[in-house]
């Protein structure tokens, strides 16, 4: 790590070069092409939307770190994005916004307030909003991630202790970037030390009461996850299926608005990522709406304008990008991302060396 600045062998700070980080403006269009080695993402229109898109990214050896300011879109992965990923993990939390989304019946929501890691060899579906989100990625060997024994999205909330000092530690990590492209060496290594001990122990433990009550969130946004198509969902069902009193189950659910409306929500997210998946032609929106339990179109219509401030039909209408003035700077963006890609496999094993055992 220590090419890019400062070579002393103890603690201290590294200042990044102008060769080892990129700091873009550009139309928010363009998302689609930042990152395209890694997602495929698709621009989505919303009343929030600025139309611009500003990111930074720092690449150090065993790491890159992005600042992302950027207008709502949509997330996929597909196949060879998830081999290129296979070796990675992303540790981000949102300033602002949130990401609504899944990873097969699992549900992959974010929000500000905590640090995630997600395996980023895992296929997912999740629309963003307009947010401010940062970045770091990481070799999953440098942080002791493996896939068999621990769940592709991860959660570092501000209410466990650890997960406190993850939060605080991010955040100072992310002022030395933003304010002088400098890297707190001191913070880092204690940083990556705190994820490699959170990664050897539950990071949501409280309590039992506390984990088990997780625990039973969780299972409950599976199994609505895998009926979002059964119109006999409903509260009764849930109860009768797990057993929990009716107070209980509103309790766990008020922080979402209500059991009734988080089944709403996500049948409204799951219609959006129908839409956002393809060029929309006649009746698509019709069969969208009807396809996730919308009483008509015009309910389904209302639904979408209370959450992005738009209807359907514009949602998903981007204009075809020009790539004129700014196809030298995404081929630059994309040209570095698959350096750091193929870097990372060589450099997991210097991280990991440099990081503190837990």
């Amino acid at each position: 790590m220590r090419h890019a600045g400062k070579t002393s062998a103890s603690r201290g700070k590294l200042y990044i070069p102008s060769t080892n980080r990129l700091l873009i403006q550009q139309p928010s269009i363009y998302i689609r092409d930042s990152m395209r080695g890694m997602y495929d993402n698709t621009p989505l229109q919303e009343a929030d939307n600025t139309g611009v898109m500003k990111t930074a990214h720092w690449f150090v050896d065993g790491a890159i770190f992005t600042h992302l300011d950027t207008d709502a879109f949509m997330i996929g992965r597909n196949k060879a994005q998830s081999a290129n990923g296979e070796h990675l993990v992303s540790v981000h939390r949102f300033v602002s916004g949130h990401m609504r989304g899944r990873l097969g019946d699992l549900s992959m929501d974010r929000d500000p307030g905590a640090v995630y890691m997600i395996d980023l060899s895992a296929r997912v579906e999740c629309v963003q909003r307009r947010s401010v989100m940062q970045n770091i990625f990481f070799p999953k060997a440098a942080l002791g991630f493996h896939p068999d024994r621990h769940p592709p999205l991860v959660k570092f909330p501000r209410t466990h202790p650890l997960g406190r000092l993850i939060n605080a530690q991010f955040a100072q990590l992310y002022d030395g970037l933003l304010g002088a492209h400098e890297l707190d060496l001191d913070c880092f290594d204690q940083f990556v030390a705190c994820l490699k001990l959170a990664m050897g122990a539950n990071p949501n433990d409280g309590n039992l009461r506390e984990k088990a009550r997780a625990a039973l969130f969780d299972q409950i946004c599976r199994y609505i996850e895998r009926n979002l198509q059964n119109w006999d969902l409903s509260v009764g069902l849930i109860l009768r299926n797990f057993g929990v009193s009716r107070a209980s189950l509103y309790r766990l659910f008020d922080h979402r608005g209500g059991v009734r409306q988080y089944i709403s929500d996500r049948r409204l997210l799951s219609a959006v990522l129908d839409l956002a998946g393809r060029p929309l032609k006649r009746g698509d929106v019709s069969g969208a709406a009807e396809k996730w339990g919308f009483s008509s179109n015009a309910n389904f219509n209302r639904a979408v304008r209370r959450a992005y401030g738009v209807t359907p039909g514009t949602l998903v209408e981007t204009p075809a990008p020009d790539l004129g003035l700014f196809s030298d700077t995404r081929s630059a963006v994309d040209l570095h991302w698959r350096g750091e890609a193929l870097r990372h496999r060589r450099s997991a094993a210097n991280l990991a060396q440099m990081a503190p055992p837990p």
